[in-house]
């Protein structure tokens, strides 16, 4: 692909059609290019990721957070992770596409797509285990609830086991200036409560566009040999 992305063009794609998207003239309309704030984990990172009152991360969690080092963060090497990074990844641009029936988000952050199902409430029989996972949604008021499970296991970030589940709710500030989202995850085999995140807060930005995402594999850089990663790129 040549330049900047389409959005409409791989939306169409994602989506099945090519109608131009419409949306319900009862829900709030969130569509549009955001710069995405950070939600805080209570958990802690890297070394200092550990059991806190809001984060009851158990034995298991600890041990398979301890699997995920530096030199195994699958980002060095331009492959994606989990929601978890998405969710708390320094601001880069992101896309919310909205239909009646979808909610599509798109983040130029290793050029991730998820489709948000607004017309069934669980995951078809026999859906696999994703990056992304499954997610369908509904809107409670102002609010659009989003619920994801079906994940991979993630160790990176906020460790996760594949019985992770998390619930974002996404809603407009007082005076639509701010997109906040709030996330809860949740799992049974990892942690004995809960995990809240800080409210993130995703500024619309009307003028700007996602990228193509274009990574260089840095394994060599930070903990390889730094010459050859300079005679190679």
């Amino acid at each position: 692909m040549i330049g900047r992305i389409s959005l409409f063009a791989l939306a169409a794609l994602v989506l099945g059609s090519v109608v131009v998207p419409t949306v319900n003239a009862q829900v709030p309309d969130i569509s549009g290019v955001y710069r995405s704030g950070r939600a805080g984990t209570p958990c802690g990172r890297g070394d200092g990721f550990g059991r806190t009152p809001e984060c009851l991360v158990n034995v298991l969690g600890l041990a398979a957070h301890a699997k995920a080092t530096p030199e195994t963060d699958p980002g060095l090497r331009c492959v994606a992770d989990g929601l978890s990074r998405q969710f708390t990844r320094l601001p880069r641009p992101m896309e919310i596409i909205q239909t009646d029936d979808k909610v599509v988000l798109h983040y130029e952050y290793f050029d991730v797509w998820r489709v948000v199902h607004l017309d069934r409430n669980t995951a078809p029989p026999g859906t696999p285990h994703t990056l992304t996972g499954f997610s369908f949604g509904r809107w409670e008021g102002d609010t659009l609830i989003v619920e994801t499970s079906h994940l991979l296991e993630n160790l990176h970030t906020i460790s996760t086991s594949d019985q992770m589940t998390s619930v974002e709710r996404y809603r407009w500030n007082s005076d639509r200036t701010q997109l906040l989202l709030d996330v809860e995850i949740t799992d049974p085999l990892f942690y004995d409560g809960s995990i809240v995140l800080a409210t993130a807060e995703f500024e619309p930005n009307p003028s700007d566009y996602i990228a193509q995402f274009v990574c260089t594999d840095q394994t060599e850089l930070f903990y390889g040999d730094i010459n050859a990663f300079f005679d190679e790129n």
